[in-house]
């Protein structure tokens, strides 16, 4: 039996009831939950596997925004503090002042979090086993989503404003460098699939980019969005959730990964038959590109460079 990799499309699923200003998405794969800050109204919510909702915590004052677990603690910017809670039983275990002013995006390496001050245009690392931190780097730019790529071993910044920047930072030099200009407006979260693609959620063309490994591909995987947010992928089911912050409601776009699948036993792999632009010219290099495969399948692509 051969593999070959397929063309999946991106069903959706949008799910709405009590979410009031969703930001940020976390899945915790010991339960299968995915927890929600609501931002407008001081709370954290629970949508279990049933898709039953409940309040996880409320009363946290300022936002919350940007969620991260690490060994069963779901860690909270709330404000300019860090807030911690035990996933178990919902106790507070945490409550740091970091002395930020709108702390956003967080994400973390093994034992530290990495933590975006949207107003503050600085990035904070905090020591979970010391319970310190430190502020890492400043930028001329609002730093919003943040995410740790175990695969390439870095920490990347999407941030807000007009051709909007992805940065890689090296935390220990304190130096950081563009990778990619992305030609969208006020970039919201990042994350990446078990195929090493990233994803980036963009408010100014309410849609979610997807670009390979080393950025130099992207595609568009969901569009009709409202102020997507900060984003998670579940790699335990192949989603991505999306938290639309303009309508309060939640997007789980199912297999956005193209994964290999197995078929039958026709010993057949997909080839490309054509490569042309979208006017159906030959393609040059650059720009959106339609392959068409001998099985009668297309993929569009949007190619940076060459």
């Amino acid at each position: 039996m051969r593999k070959i990799f397929i063309l999946i499309l991106f069903p959706m699923i949008s799910l709405a009831q009590n979410y009031n200003g969703p930001e940020s998405i976390e899945y915790y794969d010991s339960t299968g939950s995915y927890f929600i800050s609501n931002s407008n109204n001081g709370q954290i919510l629970e949508l279990d596997v049933n898709n039953e909702l409940s309040i996880f915590a409320l009363n946290l004052g300022s936002g919350p925004h940007g969620l991260e677990i690490v060994n069963d603690i779901l860690y909270v910017c709330s404000g300019g503090r860090l807030k911690g809670y035990n996933i178990n039983d919902g106790s507070q275990i945490l409550n740091y002042n970091l002395n930020g002013t709108f702390l956003n995006g967080i994400t973390h390496k093994e034992n530290t979090l990495f933590i975006t001050d949207f107003s503050d245009r600085k990035l904070f690392s905090f020591n979970i086993e010391t319970e310190s931190h430190e502020e890492v780097i400043s930028f001329n730019k609002n730093p919003n989503g943040t995410y740790w790529d175990e695969v390439n071993n870095q920490l990347l910044v999407v941030f807000w404003g007009n051709n909007a920047p992805i940065y890689t930072i090296d935390y220990l030099s304190q130096n950081y460098s563009v990778i990619l200009n992305t030609g969208l407006g006020n970039l919201d979260g990042i994350t990446m699939d078990q195929c090493g693609n990233f994803y980036i959620s963009a408010w100014s063309s309410n849609s979610i980019h997807k670009y390979n490994n080393d950025f130099s591909e992207t595609e568009v995987v969901a569009t009709n969005l409202s102020y997507p947010a900060d984003i998670c992928f579940n790699q335990n089911e192949n989603i991505l959730a999306v938290p639309n912050s303009g309508n309060n409601s939640i997007s789980l776009i199912q297999n956005p990964c193209n994964e290999e699948t197995e078929i039958n036993e026709n010993n057949y792999e997909r080839k490309i038959v054509s490569s042309t632009n979208i006017l159906g010219k030959f393609f040059l290099g650059k720009g959106f590109k339609i392959e068409i495969y001998d099985d009668g399948s297309t993929e569009k692509k949007y190619i940076l460079n060459k």
